[in-house]
């Protein structure tokens, strides 16, 4: 279609010189504009995709900025293969991944593997003042877990402690549509309650299973499990909201079952 419209047009225009090509523009212009139904002459639209939910990604990660763990000599920080062996006058004897080491106070205890099935763990640590014999550490420990699959779910009951990590720091932007992260709460939108001076700006969250509002400094509780050895909770305030994005920040917890 557009060869036979255009192809007299260059011709004329090889016969008029440069004067020809504001009519090639406007030509062009209205053939496109004639493609999308119900649209007038002239006006041109580029159609945007509808906002989608945001998709859970391959893998969810979670800081614990002060882990501390205080090892009496033989014990291995649970899930890892940092171990604390013995002590001589102001070394400590440590074994990291299967190999020993000499270390002091204030050096580091560096280990990343798998701690449970899919689940990877950074460990940052460092060692402190020791106090009669056990070998106090602490530092950042990242979690990655692989593969989440987020479902609302209660907080189990009578698990070992041994694989739980407390103070996890969440600070989410959540964009219209999106899914908060790990778990399956969507931000909906505003809605808006009252009116004149008094009117209020809430934020509408699907999968909370009750009341959708939430206002800027509500408490934001979810209970779920990522695998079925994975389970979180999160402790959330709203900070912000508006039209395109909810903000919340607050802490978690993450313990793994086996």
């Amino acid at each position: 279609m557009l060869r036979k419209v255009f192809l007299p047009v260059l011709k004329s225009k090889q016969r008029r010189g440069p004067g020809a090509l504001p009519l090639i523009l406007l030509l062009l212009l209205s053939t496109l504009a004639c493609s999308v139904p119900g649209l007038p002459p002239g006006i041109l639209v580029s159609p945007e995709p509808p906002a989608l939910p945001t998709p859970l990604g391959d893998s969810i990660s979670y800081l614990v900025p002060a882990y501390a763990a205080n090892l009496q000599p033989g014990e291995t920080i649970p899930g890892t293969q940092l171990s604390y062996i013995d002590r001589s006058n102001e070394a400590f004897e440590v074994e990291i991944g299967g190999q020993r080491a000499i270390k002091r106070i204030g050096d580091s205890l560096y280990w990343s593997g798998v701690i449970a099935p899919s689940v990877f763990g950074n460990y940052r640590l460092r060692l402190t003042t020791s106090l009669f014999g056990s070998l106090p550490v602490a530092g950042p420990v990242e979690l990655v877990v692989f593969y989440p699959q987020a479902v609302q779910a209660p907080a189990p009951v009578d698990v070992q402690e041994r694989l739980k990590f407390n103070n996890i720091v969440l600070d989410y932007r959540v964009p219209l549509y999106g899914t908060v992260p790990g778990t399956t709460l969507v931000y909906e939108g505003l809605d808006q309650q009252g009116v004149g001076g008094q009117s209020t700006r809430l934020a509408r969250i699907g999968g909370l299973g009750g009341y959708p509002n939430v206002a800027v400094g509500d408490s934001l509780v979810w209970n779920g499990r990522l695998r079925e050895n994975v389970h979180v909770r999160y402790n959330l305030r709203v900070l912000s909201l508006d039209e395109n994005s909810l903000r919340l920040v607050g802490t978690g917890e993450l313990w793994i079952t086996e």
